[in-house]
Order: structure tokens, then sequence, then C-alpha cells
């Protein structure tokens, strides 16, 4: 065993010098060309193996020209996630037929100790899962030399890993073994010449070489423990944060779906609103219409009657003696007359249609459900009435001179 460890010192390896070797060996990835499609196991790598060097790599049948640039595209992203996580990194390039075999193959021939490589495609991920389900990575950790450290990830996870037998400890074994069977053979040919007490002191010396060993051994077993509770403690931190994200997101899902249905809300209020305000809008534009119209035709009747009642001022003073020696009962003009009742009209009022009427006639036939124009007979637009002020003051002024004309005494005086 002294033997051993000196060796080990005369090639300038130790075990904190084989630690700080492993952290600056570059580590390999294996990836596909789909985009993107192993992101988690580069991730993985790089936050888990310690190394700051790193080769993508990527081993696909032969395709055409076209698929092959668009396949180095998708494999420039895994160089933007190493440049954002600020390791170093390079892209090998291997086209065989058989992926497994090129795998194999880079190993050889690039002495290749550590690999990260998928052991199943992330959507078959679960938490159970324990083995490998790829053909490909079944492959690879059955073939793969013996000096190469394999982890096997899916989804961000570890699933198992084939731990590495370097070629130096191969030799150690190899070495301890034969200086063994040495000792043994010397020891059982000694054990004839030699006395009980060199026995005692060749056995007290193999009892503390076996101790020293096994104290090796279990603080290697420690160590190997230790690294595996940090490793599944750091596995059940990003867990956590991957599940505490996926539920904040979850939850900022909902307050968007919320806001947009309020705002789909609020819209489809502001639309019928304004849907009604351009009906209400329409409704008075046409009643203003109406009214308008109404007005127009009351201002051109009141300019007829103001026509007419000129001329009724110029005749009347002709006719006045005319009319007072031949008749003391002269009729009335016709326009004097209501179209209703037929007879000279006390409270004229113009409707819809344009005619005027007796204003108690017209609103008594409104009130017994008429909608129409007793003149025309057509449907009026509204029912509402204008008081006729200028044909009331004719009715007026010709009714006193109807009554003065039929006085004796104002006769004479005329």
């Amino acid at each position: 065993m002294v033997k051993m460890v000196g060796s080990l010192r005369s090639h300038g390896i130790d075990i904190a010098e084989s630690m700080e070797i492993n952290k600056k060996e570059k580590i390999y990835v294996a990836v596909t060309e789909k985009d993107l499609e192993s992101k988690s196991s580069l991730v993985w790598a790089i936050q888990n193996s310690g190394g700051k060097e790193f080769c993508i790599v990527h081993v696909h049948q032969p395709i055409h020209k076209k698929e092959k640039e668009k396949a180095h595209k998708n494999l420039e992203k895994y160089l933007q996630i190493c440049r954002q996580m600020q390791v170093t990194a390079e892209i090998i390039y291997i086209e065989t037929d058989s992926v497994e075999k090129g795998i194999l193959q880079l190993i050889s021939q690039r002495g290749v100790t550590k690999l990260v490589m998928g052991a199943a495609a992330d959507r078959h991920y679960s938490m159970r899962m324990r083995d490998l389900k790829s053909k490909k990575a079944i492959y690879i950790h059955r073939e793969a030399p013996a000096t190469c450290l394999i982890w096997f990830t899916c989804n961000g996870y570890l699933i198992c890993s084939r731990e590495a037998r370097r070629a130096n400890n191969l030799y150690l074994e190899c070495a301890s073994s034969n200086s063994l069977s040495q000792s043994d053979i010397t020891r059982g040919t000694e054990s004839i010449v030699k006395d009980d007490d060199h026995l005692i002191k060749l056995a007290v010396t193999e009892a503390e070489a076996s101790k020293r060993k096994a104290r090796f051994k279990a603080s290697k077993r420690e160590e190997a423990e230790k690294t595996a509770v940090d490793a599944l403690k750091k596995a059940k931190q990003w867990e956590n944060v991957y599940f505490e994200e996926l539920k904040q997101r979850k939850e900022t899902e909902k307050a968007l779906r919320k806001r947009n249905d309020e705002l789909e809300k609020m819209r489809s209020e502001s639309e019928t609103q304004i849907t009604e305000s351009y009906t209400v809008i329409r409704k008075l534009q046409e009643k203003n219409n109406l009214s308008m119209e109404t007005f127009r035709g009351i201002r051109e009747e009141q300019e007829e009657l103001k026509i007419k009642l000129r001329e009724v001022s110029k005749l009347k003073g002709k006719r006045e003696e005319e009319e007072a020696s031949t008749s003391n009962h002269r009729e009335p003009p016709q326009y004097f007359i209501c179209p209703i009742t037929h007879d000279i009209m006390e409270d004229p009022h113009v409707a819809a249609d344009g005619f005027t009427y007796e204003g108690e006639a017209i609103s008594r036939w409104f009130e017994r459900g008429h909608e129409t124009s007793p003149m025309i007979n057509k449907r009026l637009p509204h029912t509402s009435l204008v008081p006729n002020l200028a044909l009331r003051s004719a009715i007026q002024e010709w009714l006193q001179l109807r009554e003065l004309l039929n006085r004796p005494s104002a006769c004479r005086d005329i």
C-alpha cells in the first residue's frame, strides 16, 4: 500500500488535484437538431457538473443541405444559452448512418471522460422515472468505454449515471493485486523460516493496511453520499422553483383572462350605449324635421291668410254698401267654416295636414281614436295642434262687422 500511494504521488496526482483536473475537463453534451429539444440536458450540465468548458455534440444521419442549414441555426441557440450562462462552448457535427456508433466513435477518438445525454424525451418524464427509455441511451450505457462518466437526464432531472473507472485506477488495482499475490507467496515462504514474532508483525502491518484501505473507501463513500445528497437538495430546490414559477404563471394567466373578460364586457356595453345614442339622435332628428315641416306649413298658411286678409280688406270697402243694402245676412267665407262642424269657427287650430279646424272638434276627433286627416283621410305624422291666431282675428272682425251691419242705426251711420 505504501508503494501504491508513492506511485500516485510520483505521477503528480492526489485526490485534491484530481478533483481540480475534473473541473477543467471538457464536458460533452449530446443534443438533437430539433429546436432546443435538448435544452434541459444542457442547462442541467452547466448547473450541476461544475465545468466551465462544454462541447455540444450533434450526431445525425445524412440529410439534405437545406435541412442541414436549419439544424445549424437551431444548434446556434445552444451556444446562445452557454453565453448567457457565462460558460465557453463549441459545437461538433458528426454525420454517420448510426447515431449511437457516432457517439462511441467520438468518445474513443477524443478520449471523452464526461458525457451528458438524454435518458428519454422530456415529454416522457415522470417523477417515478428511474430507468432509461431511449434505445440510444441504453446502447451508450452498455457499450461506452469504462473510462467515460455518463449522466443521463430528462426534463432537467438526473435519471441515472454510469460511473467511470480511470486507467490509472485500473493499473493501481492490478498492481495491488500483484503486490498482494507476491506478498502472499513471500509470506508463505517466510512463514517456514521466520519465528512467531515476525508473523505477528506482518499480521499487524496487514491489519493496519486494511484499516487504511477501509477508511479510504469509507471517506470516498461518505463523499459520494454527500454529493448525492447535495444533488438531491439542489434538484429539490429547482423543482420547488419550477413549481413556484408554474403557479405564478397560472395566476398571471388567470388574472389576464379576468381582465380580458372585463374589457370585453366594457366594450360590449359601450357599443350598446353608442347604438342607443345613435337611435335617440335619429328619432330626435326625425321629430325635429317634422316640427320644421309643420312650422313651415303654418308660416305658409299665415302668409296666405295675410294675403287673403289684405284682399278681404280691399274688397271690404267696396262691398260693404252693397252687402248692407241687399242682405243683412251675408254668408261667411268658406275658410271661416270648420270642415267637421260646418259652422263658423270660434277657436281655429291648424292640424298636421295643414287644414284648419275648430279646436274642440278636432280634439274630439283624435280622442275617438282617429289618427287620419278628416279632409284627405291620410295618416297624420302627429296629433299636435297649433292655434291659428290670424284666422281667429279675421273671424272675430267679420263677426263684429256683421253685427254692426245688422243694426239699423249702424246702417244709417255707414
